[in-house]
């Protein structure tokens, strides 16, 4: 018995796995709100099509969402989560035609989602109280901007589902009492007739009353970028969607 406990022990030394298990979980609110413009005409256009969430949509003022967060600590990997559901109505005045039943001068009603999900896989790199955590993340988007004319006659969709790959770092500065979060994703690609790109940055400053319970301000942004024919359409969008947040969580 006392050599199968000593050969346990040695292997345990040995193996991440053999680290304390740490999860966190964390729930809040976010302000947040959209700004920059839209463009979608059917076919190939070389015009001008992008035009203003605020004016051309009736986009933009400040929306609560819920936020969720979670992540759990092997040790050296880390893998997390987190993500919101983001949804806003709006009426404008289109500046230039939206697909091929919306013209230039039409008043619109405007339904904006877009729902995001991120999955980080890191790997940490303790420097003291500050760790770095170099990594891969996946922000899974559903997106999509609806826009009906006010007789109710004709609508346009655009909308953009998809997993997108993305390099990832997170640093991280430990306290105890008091915490700093920093995460940045990264995606540039040029396919074909299409050029994307997308920033997602998220932090958060987190005060631990006791050691199990945290409360936590912070910031999320997520911009996108994307130009070019897709489907045979052409596509022109450059939005951004951004706020803070605060929340509380557990861990354990």
């Amino acid at each position: 018995m006392r050599i199968h406990h000593l050969v346990a022990l040695v292997a345990c030394s040995g193996l991440t796995s053999c680290f304390q298990l740490e999860v966190s979980a964390q729930a809040g609110y976010a302000q947040m709100a959209l700004d920059g413009d839209v463009g979608y005409v059917n076919g190939a256009s070389s015009a001008s099509i992008a035009q203003d969430i605020q004016s051309g949509f009736g986009l933009g003022d400040d929306q609560g969402v819920p936020y969720l967060r979670a992540q759990v600590d092997f040790g050296v990997p880390v893998l997390a989560a987190s993500g919101f559901m983001f949804d806003e109505q709006g009426s404008g005045t289109l500046q230039a035609d939206f697909g091929n039943n919306l013209t230039a001068g039409t008043q619109v009603f405007t339904d904006f989602t877009l729902n995001c999900a991120k999955v980080s896989y890191a790997f940490e790199i303790g420097l003291g109280p500050v760790s770095i955590s170099p990594g891969l993340a996946v922000d899974f988007i559903d997106l999509s901007v609806k826009a009906q004319d006010s007789v109710g006659i004709f609508t346009e969709d655009v909308q953009l589902t998809a997993p997108i790959p993305m390099g990832f770092v997170r640093g991280q500065l430990d306290l105890g009492v008091v915490a700093a979060v920093a995460e940045v994703g990264y995606m540039q690609v040029d396919i074909k007739d299409v050029t994307a790109k997308m920033l997602d940055l998220e932090a958060m400053v987190q005060y631990r009353p006791i050691d199990w319970v945290d409360l936590f301000v912070g910031y999320r942004s997520l911009q996108i970028e994307a130009n070019g024919l897709i489907d045979g359409d052409q596509v022109d969008l450059d939005i951004g969607l951004s706020g803070f947040l605060i929340g509380g969580g557990v861990r354990f």
